[in-house]
């Protein structure tokens, strides 16, 4: 037997391979994650971020001290006076500032110092320009230097491609191989002038990284500056604020993590506080909305006097110093489409740290969105072999709207990050071509299921069989209660005796074109001519509920056209014609049958071969026709059975009733009655 349905026209073996193919090529973009991948993953974890954003608590020790537009504007242009920022230092620590980081680069000498000013002068004068010995002794770099002595400030280093690099406060050690080739790496660096740097108690990298599309995402907590690992800014706040001595790194290769081989980065400790970090050292950011959070102007901790009751934002916290200024170029975009400063994510971090909110991607999580990239493939194609684009379709939107749901619980409750788009992608890209060969196999079924039926049943039954072919043609078959007809035309030689061979093909499409036309105005399905005789039965495919009354109207309406066909014969002075009808009622095993190369939708079956059996004792009892008892079951008011006999029929061995059915005014039925 052929497969079901469309599958006969369009093979699912087809679907298979093309949907296996499809699977194959996505497997594969999502595997090696080329950089198109990778810009429609940080859409759908930015998109986490936009639905379920870090709320943030306002009782974290964390706090951001702003060199805004207004301070610049009250105390002049950027880079201040050395001195400004000593003075800054000397007050965040009188106001009880746990520790203090300067998210500024402070790589050259502060031009506004007495001797600098001086040479500045003498540059280009020709006076002999001096100034009081005891005005040049002061330097504002050594300021600076002295307000950082014996004080837990960090101050900043970035990458750079050349540049000398300093010496780390904090030394890194690992658990697990150094993941060398993984960590972020620059040749050089961007230092702090020396002075500073032998000054402060610690020494970290600002460089924030932004993808292609300029967002910043993460911020790298352990760099590679030439030949040395230099922990990050905040990783330095926070070890200075616990009193800590150094960091620990912890690799793959520690605990058995998944890796594919490279030694890549698990989490980092720093003190007290472990952090999950990236493969490649890198912290992700669960970003907060800006809205009115606090951050204290700089200059209002520069005014001549400064209560301590004034500012008690600073008491007991880790104090971060940046701009806002737009003209400072330190505004970053974040996932949530804002742009803010650099050093709000730099306190971001911290405050994640400190509140244990943390993103993370598990080593086992590309894994597993492979397996299941696999599993939905294979499914989607399952599904289109069904041969219903409703259920592949229906399974693509549950399946998308599955993935996408768990993506957002998995964020928002263990903040893990899921990428369901890539399985997503995978179904919608089997279900476009296997929906269509699915369509084009059902319409290939369609247009053959009417040019086999066209001529058999009427038009309607024709539509509604196309319509749902499995259900109507039972191609593998199935056991149905059916009504059958057998007609068989009498004196068939006599008429034809003196007929040429043209005029009796002529003459038999006509009567078998009447008689057809008589049983397709019932409802009948006509299944087979067999030289002069029809045989057609009712109830399959289509349900008819009615179909012992359709029959017996049927015998009627073909009567009826054989007598107009005698009134034809007469006139052209031919022999007249007669017919015998068998009909049976009963189950039968209906559905398409034959070869493989040539199939017939028919029924066999006990009941039928009764049916063929009646029809031939039509010559013995005289009749018209002769009913099987179960076909005159509920009979129609306007019909009327006569019993002939209960014989006993060829291959039974118990005895059957034998009908007659007549319309009820028929003078026959009466004549018949009477006889029998």
């Amino acid at each position: 037997m052929p497969p079901r349905g469309a599958g006969a026209f369009m093979p699912k073996k087809t679907i298979w391979v093309t949907g296996l193919c499809v699977l194959l090529v996505m497997l594969t973009l999502a595997a090696f994650a080329p950089s198109v991948v990778g810009q429609l993953r940080n859409v759908v974890f930015d998109s986490y971020q936009r639905v379920f954003p870090r709320e943030p608590d306002p009782n974290v020790p964390v706090h951001v001290v702003d060199i805004d537009e207004a301070s610049i504007r009250l105390l002049g242009q950027w880079p201040w006076p050395r001195s400004y920022l000593a003075t800054l230092t000397d007050r965040l620590f009188a106001l009880g500032a746990v520790a203090v980081g300067f998210d500024v680069l402070l790589t050259e000498p502060d031009r506004t110092s007495p001797g600098a000013i001086l040479q500045s002068w003498q540059r280009f004068s020709q006076q002999d320009i001096t100034l009081p010995a005891a005005m040049l002794a002061q330097d504002h770099d050594n300021s600076l230097a002295e307000a950082f002595l014996s004080r837990p400030v960090v101050i900043a280093v970035s990458g750079a491609v050349d540049g000398d690099v300093p010496q780390p406060k904090a030394g890194i050690s690992f658990t697990g191989a150094r993941p060398d080739g993984a960590i972020t790496s620059f040749p050089g660096a961007l230092s702090p002038l020396p002075e500073l740097t032998q000054a402060a108690a610690g020494i970290g990298a600002i460089s924030l990284s932004a993808g292609d599309d300029g967002v910043s995402r993460t911020v790298p907590m352990v760099v590679r500056m030439g030949d040395t690992l230099m922990p990050s800014f905040t990783a330095e706040l926070l070890r200075l604020a616990q009193g800590a001595g150094s960091h620990i790194l912890r690799t793959t290769q520690a605990s058995g993590e998944m890796s594919g081989g490279a030694v890549r980065v698990v989490e980092m400790r720093t003190g007290g506080a472990t952090y999950p970090l990236n493969g490649n050292g890198h912290f992700r950011l669960h970003v907060a909305p800006t809205g009115p959070r606090g951050m204290t102007p700089a200059h209002s901790l520069l005014g001549p006097d400064l209560p301590a009751a004034s500012h008690p934002e600073i008491a007991n916290r880790i104090i971060l110093v940046g701009s806002s200024a737009q003209g400072l170029f330190d505004l970053r975009s974040t996932a949530l489409g804002e742009k803010v400063p650099g050093v709000m994510l730099q306190a971001g971090v911290l405050e994640q740290i400190i509140t244990q909110s943390f993103l993370t991607r598990p080593d086992w999580m590309p894994g597993l969105e492979l397996v299941t990239i696999a599993l939905v493939g294979l499914l989607i194609t399952f599904l289109c072999t069904w041969e219903s684009p409703m259920a592949a379709f229906a399974g693509t939107v549950v399946i998308s709207a599955a993935g996408i749901l768990a993506g957002w619980l998995a964020f928002d409750r263990a903040g893990i990050l899921y990428d369901p788009s890539m399985m997503i992608l995978t179904a919608i890209a089997i279900l476009l071509p296997g929906s269509t060969l699915g369509l084009i196999g059902k319409e290939r079924l369609r247009q053959s299921i009417r040019s086999r039926f066209a001529y058999f049943v009427p038009d309607a039954l024709v539509t509604q069989i196309a319509a749902d072919p499995d259900d109507a043609l039972t191609p593998r078959g199935a056991a149905r209660e059916i009504t059958v007809m057998f007609i068989d035309m009498r004196r068939f030689s006599t008429v034809t005796e003196r007929m040429t061979p043209e005029e009796i093909v002529h003459f038999l499409n006509r009567y078998l074109g009447t008689v057809s036309d008589a049983l397709t105005a019932e409802g009948a399905t006509i299944d087979k001519y067999i030289g002069d005789a029809v045989m057609a039965f009712w109830n399959a495919p289509i349900n008819q509920p009615d179909h012992r009354a359709r029959s017996l109207r049927a015998i009627f309406r073909v009567e009826q056209s054989i007598a107009a066909a005698n009134d034809m014969l007469a006139a052209d002075g031919l022999p007249l014609i007669g017919i015998g009808i068998g009909v049976n009622t009963g189950p039968a095993y209906v559905g398409l049958m034959g070869s493989r190369d040539r199939l017939s939708y028919t029924c066999v079956g006990d009941n039928v071969t009764q049916a063929a059996r009646f029809e031939g004792l039509t010559r013995i009892y005289g009749t018209n026709n002769c009913v099987g008892a179960p076909s005159i079951h509920d009979l129609p008011e306007d019909i009327r059975a006569v019993e002939l006999d209960r014989v006993v029929v060829k291959g039974k061995t118990e005895p059957v009733a034998l009908h007659c059915v007549y319309h009820a005014h028929d003078q026959a039925f009466s004549s018949a009655a009477a006889v029998f």
